[in-house]
């Protein structure tokens, strides 16, 4: 549970489970009844998808010598076992990855495979995970597959995370960068990034639908500076109410109930010159990180 947990807190919320997330609605009407014969057979499949998402990173890096290694001036080592022949990554790209973190004595703590994905989408700008992370993520291109060593100030840090990453710990980062992700739609400059979506839900939104939202907003300066979980209820709204700010009003439209989505909202969208104290700067693009809990 503790890895499902901080898997949870270092992918932002991207690591939520549709599937997993069930109303009131679906239990009344039977969905999610299970045997115990069910259930054990289910958590046999679950540790065996773990393992074989965890061993195919590992043959992938292990059957692989080293093309190229850099030393960053701040201590940062980057070895590429595949070069990659796509772009260069940018500021708010979004990319799929394959990744794992670890200690420097093997302990895996953080992954896709931790949460049963082969991959994740990942956006970059954000500070959503380490410095490091943004640090290393700039020196790479889409099809790389690299060992990143992350000196500690780069990673965790002085505080570590308790009873799982020592303080003053260096961190080693394998990834595959598998993809830049396109947005699924553009709004007047906001871009969506539909990034999982439910077969059981069909409801769509509109330009007067209610609904319960679950999310977190960042700014440029400010990783998760608001979200709905630490209130432990789903944002209730009704669109076109001006209760949101203009961008994620017209980037939610179209949406269907329990889409998942990464919407990257441009200052003039959002707050704009004036921006929002203390969490937004002038001119400072948003990132809302959402969950379409329900749509009445």
């Amino acid at each position: 549970m503790k890895y499902f947990f901080i898997s949870v807190l270092l992918i932002l919320v991207f690591s939520c489970e549709l599937e997993g997330v069930k109303k009131t609605s679906d239990i009344e009407n039977g969905v999610g009844n299970q045997t115990a014969d069910t259930l054990l057979t289910s958590a046999a499949e679950d540790l065996k998808l773990k393992k074989s998402f965890r061993d195919s990173v590992e043959n992938i890096l292990s059957q692989k010598e080293v093309e190229m290694e850099k030393v960053l001036e701040n201590g940062i080592k980057i070895n590429w076992f595949k070069k990659g022949e796509g772009k260069l990554i940018e500021k708010f790209d979004v990319l799929k990855i394959d990744y794992r973190v670890k200690l420097e004595d093997g302990t895996v703590y953080d992954g896709n495979h931790l949460i049963n994905k082969k991959s994740i989408a990942f956006p970059v700008g954000w500070n959503l995970q380490t410095e490091g992370w943004e640090i290393a993520m700039r020196e790479l291109r889409v099809g790389d597959e690299v060992k990143v060593f992350l000196p500690s100030i780069y990673a965790r840090g002085k505080k570590g995370i308790p009873g799982i990453v020592p303080p003053n710990a260096n961190n080693v980062l394998e990834l595959r960068i598998l993809e830049l992700m396109a947005p699924t739609k553009v709004v007047d400059g906001t871009k969506v990034y539909v990034v999982e979506q439910s077969k059981k839900h069909t409801k769509t939104l509109t330009q007067n639908s209610k609904l319960a939202l679950d999310y977190f907003v960042s700014s440029e300066s400010k990783p998760r500076f608001d979200n709905s979980y630490q209130r432990g209820k789903s944002f209730e709204l009704t669109l076109g109410d001006g209760n949101i700010v203009p961008g994620l009003y017209k980037s939610l439209i179209g949406l269907k109930e329990m889409d998942k989505a990464y919407i990257h909202i441009p200052s003039n969208e959002a707050y704009g010159k004036k921006g929002l104290k203390p969490n937004v700067k002038p001119n400072e693009d948003l990132l809302y990180d959402v969950i379409l809990s329900q749509v009445y």
